[in-house]
């Protein structure tokens, strides 16, 4: 049969094994507390001196409804706010020369993004003074709703052209259908009634007959554009420009609480390091 260890053995394996690890790092205790304690200070004034903060600012939009290849289209809409064209008025705008030698490093701190399956976009952009950054935000939001808007108003113009159009032909229409009317309630009223009175009659039927078909076209339509300008809606801002009140890159307290982790973790490794160069001595040739 195979030995077995007893329980309490194994138990005082495991306590010596403790004690020695606590022994090792008791020995060299002030490497355990001036590693993590360097490392936190010197988070603590990277932080503090060295790094500039960045104040993130966003703002959301919420495309229009009207239907349309570009403003209309998320992907198309994110590629507009991020394009040249745009970016560089907005540049020359807020006179960001002094901040940015050129249009392209100024494009590359500005991020768009489209919330899943919604037709919102946030426009986000970093900047070491929290008040240029909202502008920013605030400026490429404008100027995206202006292209934006005239396409909008394009659109309902030519919607609400239509839909006078529509009305005037329905009220022609309704008007010579109540001439006509008028015309066959006459010939029935007639005294004397022969042939061609017949004739002209089942021919007042027939323009009656069609009169009504068109203006029920007509109401369908003027019904149908009437809904399209209903749910007709342009493209704004859902969410004002906002910065954070804290800087997004120069966190002290979280940098100096992560280094001070780090080095402990990197204090105790150079411990044991240590310890077991002691113990196991390099042999010099």
């Amino acid at each position: 049969m195979a030995s077995q260890i007893p329980a309490h053995d194994t138990y005082y394996q495991d306590e010596i094994e403790l004690r020695e690890i606590v022994e090792v790092i008791r020995k060299r205790i002030w490497l355990v507390i001036l590693i993590p304690l360097i490392a936190a200070l010197t988070a603590l004034g990277v932080s503090k001196f060295i790094i500039v903060p960045e104040y993130a600012a966003s703002t959301g939009i919420a495309l229009g409804s009207f239907v349309h290849e570009i403003y209309g289209n998320v992907a198309a809409s994110k590629e507009v706010l991020m394009s040249r064209d745009l970016l560089r008025q907005v540049y020359q705008d807020l006179d960001l020369h002094n901040e940015y030698s050129s249009v392209d490093d100024f494009a590359q701190t500005i991020s768009v993004e489209d919330i899943r399956n919604t037709r919102i976009l946030n426009i986000r952009y970093q900047d070491s003074d929290p008040e240029r950054a909202q502008k920013v935000v605030q400026t490429i939001a404008d100027r995206f709703l202006e292209l934006s808007d005239e396409v909008y108003t394009a659109k309902r113009a030519l919607l609400e052209e239509r839909l006078l159009d529509l009305q005037e032909a329905h009220h022609e229409v309704g008007v010579t259908y109540q001439n006509t009317l008028e015309t066959l309630k006459a010939l029935e009223a007639a005294e004397t009634q022969n042939a061609e009175t017949a004739l002209a009659r089942a021919r007042i039927i027939d323009y009656l007959v069609k009169g009504e078909t068109s203006l029920v076209a007509l109401g369908s339509e003027i019904h149908e554009v009437q809904v399209q300008l209903s749910d007709l809606e342009k493209t704004t801002i859902i969410e004002q420009p906002m910065v954070g009140i804290d800087p997004v890159n120069a966190r002290p307290l979280l940098n100096t609480a992560i280094a001070l982790v780090l080095g402990g973790m990197v204090a105790l490794g150079v411990v044991f390091i240590l310890e077991y160069f002691e113990k196991n001595p390099l042999q010099s040739s």
